[in-house]
C-alpha cells in the first residue's frame, strides 16, 4: 500500500508540475502578446511597419519560437498584423492608435463591477465542459498564488487562476474579454506602481482560502457553490477596493 501511495503521489506531483509549466507558458504568452499589442497600438513599428522575425522576437523575449508563433496568431486574429509568406509580418492598416492606451486605463472598481456581471455565471459552463487538464491548471495557479514571493507574482497568479477558470468554459469570446482585464491590470502594475513589496501573509492566506473554495467546488462539479464563492469573492474585493 505504501508503494502504491508513493507512486500515486509522485504521479500527481508530476502532473501538477507539468500543468504548472503550461500555466507559466500561458502567462508568458499573454504577457508577450500584450507587450507587442501595446507596441503596435502606440506606433512603435510605424504605420504598416514591418515587425521583427519570429526568431528575433524569440531571442528578444527569451522564449521559444512556438510561443511567438502562437502569439502572432492571436495578433493576426485581432486584426493588428498581417502576415505575408516570403515578405514578413506587417502592422495592419489602421491598427495604430485603435484602442485607448494606459493613460485611459480602467479602474479596478470598473473591472470588478464588470466581472460581477458575468463571472459568477461561468461555473455552469465550466462544470459542463471542463477537462481534467483544465482543473489541473487551476490547481497549479492556486499553488503559485499560495507560494507567491511578492506582490506582482501574487497578483499574476491570482488573475491567471481566474483566467484559467474562464478558459475552462471553452468560450473564446469570454476568454478574450477576461484577457483584456488581465492586460489592463498588468498595465496598471497591479495597482502598486513603482515597486512590488511582498503581500501581507494574512492577505495571501485569505485569497488562497477564498480561491481554493472556488476551485474545489468546480472540481466537485458543484456549479451553485462555485457561483456563490466567485460572487462572494468579487464582492469582498470590490468592497475593499472601494474603501481604500
Amino acid at each position: 500500500m505504501a508503494d502504491q501511495t508513493d507512486t500515486m503521489f509522485h504521479t500527481n506531483s508530476d502532473l501538477l508540475g507539468a500543468h504548472g509549466a503550461r500555466a507559466r507558458s500561458d502567462a508568458e504568452r499573454l504577457e508577450i502578446y500584450q507587450r507587442l499589442k501595446d507596441a503596435i497600438l502606440r506606433g512603435a513599428f510605424g504605420e504598416r511597419g514591418r515587425l521583427p522575425t519570429e526568431r528575433a522576437l524569440a531571442e528578444q523575449f527569451g522564449t521559444a519560437r512556438n510561443t511567438i508563433r502562437r502569439t502572432m496568431s492571436l495578433l493576426a486574429d485581432d486584426g493588428l498584423i498581417e502576415r505575408h509568406v516570403g515578405r514578413g509580418t506587417f502592422v495592419a492598416d489602421g491598427a495604430v492608435g485603435r484602442m485607448a492606451g494606459p493613460a485611459e486605463e480602467y479602474s479596478l472598481a470598473e473591472l470588478l463591477e464588470a466581472r460581477l456581471l458575468f463571472e459568477p455565471a461561468i461555473p455552469d459552463l465550466v462544470v459542463e465542459r471542463a477537462t481534467a487538464d483544465d482543473i489541473a491548471v487551476m490547481e497549479a495557479y492556486l499553488a503559485e498564488l499560495h507560494a507567491a514571493p511578492d506582490w506582482s507574482a501574487f497578483k499574476e497568479a491570482k488573475y491567471c487562476l481566474h483566467l484559467s477558470i474562464v478558459r475552462a468554459a471553452h468560450n473564446r469570446f469570454m476568454s478574450f474579454v477576461f484577457e483584456q482585464i488581465v492586460a489592463s491590470r498588468r498595465r496598471a502594475q497591479w495597482g502598486r506602481p513603482g515597486g512590488h513589496p511582498s503581500p501581507v501573509a494574512a492577505v495571501r492566506e485569505a485569497a488562497y482560502r477564498d480561491n481554493a473554495r472556488i476551485v474545489d467546488a468546480l472540481k466537485a462539479g458543484d456549479a451553485a457553490a462555485a457561483r456563490e464563492a466567485i460572487r462572494s469573492y468579487l464582492l469582498n474585493t470590490l468592497s475593499a477596493a472601494s474603501s481604500s
